[in-house]
């Protein structure tokens, strides 16, 4: 018996590693926020809403693989086949919350730093309100593609379905569409940092950090290449590379919304990637002394050790009972009535 080509390994090995690195990346945004003192705005609150929307469809997509997802058509068991259907279409539908959200986080991102042009802040609002709306009403199609819905998952319900023709150019459409703005809100940010007053090493950091959305937007171009292979087949198989594609898509914008935040690992590192002048001594921690006027130098006349002998022994020969008195004490007694006879006498 031949064995049964399943292709949900693979759908599992590939969905799961880009969910999780979107998790590492989210997560260190937080955390140089959190690190940073910042304030943790709504443009995180929305990106972690995608985060989740993303691995609840990988996490159905897991659920319906041990049921049959992955296989052909006849590989899966008549049981579980409107399961399998249905299931898929749920997860397709968070993976489109995802890809919304996580614009939009990057939408409201920018909109705090283009404060001071009217021109783009009602751009950036143009884009979050259109955004909003495609994705609404492809997830309306999503379901409403057959009618009354429980046709669409499961082919026994008597019902009607749009041609399939429609919703291909339907996908590709918004795909293209989600591409384009994903590149849009990635040149955006060199339009507000060119003209700041910053160094051009600082600026082109920037800029680049802020452009990996472009990737997004080439993964999303990649998608298309999918959706005529998944809607316009019958097989269900069909449809991986495109949930594929659509996790991929979510994901490295996930991640390129937080390259910009994670920036600030560079200055904990002790990298400056932003600084173009030389570097200059470390300043004291301590301030320094106050200038004080230099104490006044007193002068002495150099004496010689005598500490071993007397006055009168430089005199003369020293009397009998006459105490010696050392020079290193520095104490000399004059009698003065001598002295004043002395005087006299001369």
């Amino acid at each position: 018996m031949a064995s049964v080509e399943d292709y949900g390994p693979r759908l599992n090995a590939t969905i799961w590693p880009l969910t999780g690195g979107a998790a590492l990346f989210l997560a260190l945004r937080i955390f140089c926020k959190v690190l940073r003192h910042r304030p943790v705005a709504w443009d995180d609150y929305v990106l972690v809403a995608s985060w989740c929307a993303l691995a609840t469809s990988c996490a159905l997509l897991t659920v319906i693989t041990t049921i049959g997802y992955g296989r052909h058509n006849q590989d899966i068991p008549a049981e579980n086949f409107a399961t399998v259907l249905l299931v898929s279409y749920v997860a397709g539908f968070f993976s489109m919350l995802a890809a919304c959200w996580s614009k939009i986080s990057f939408a409201i991102t920018l909109l705090r730093i283009a404060t001071t042009s009217h021109v783009l802040t009602r751009l950036l609002w143009t884009i979050i309100i259109v955004v909003n709306i495609v994705f609404a009403g492809n997830a309306t199609a999503h379901f409403a593609q057959c009618w009354p819905p429980p046709r669409l998952w499961n082919p026994e319900v008597e019902g009607k379905c749009w041609p399939r023709i429609a919703m291909i150019r339907l996908n590709i459409a918004v795909a293209a569409f989600s591409g384009s703005v994903d590149i849009l809100l990635a040149l955006l940010p060199w339009l507000i940092v060119w003209n700041a007053a910053i160094s051009r090493r600082e600026k082109l950091s920037a800029l680049f950090a802020s452009s990996m959305g472009v990737f997004a937007g080439i993964t999303s171009f990649l998608k298309i290449r999918t959706v005529d292979a998944a809607i316009g087949s019958k097989d269900m198989v069909d449809s991986v590379n495109l949930l594929i594609f659509g996790t991929a898509e979510s994901a490295v914008t996930i991640v390129a919304v937080s390259i910009p935040i994670l920036r600030a690992l560079f200055s904990l590192a002790g990298i400056k990637d932003i600084e173009f002048s030389p570097v200059l001594p470390p300043l004291p921690l301590s301030p320094p002394p106050t200038q004080q006027k230099p104490p006044l130098a007193s002068y002495q006349l150099p004496m010689p050790d005598v500490s071993s002998f007397s006055i009168e022994e430089g005199l003369g020969a020293p009397g009998v009972g006459k105490d010696r008195r050392s020079l290193s004490n520095a104490s000399f007694e004059f009698d003065v009535e001598k002295h004043m006879e002395a005087m006299r006498d001369k």
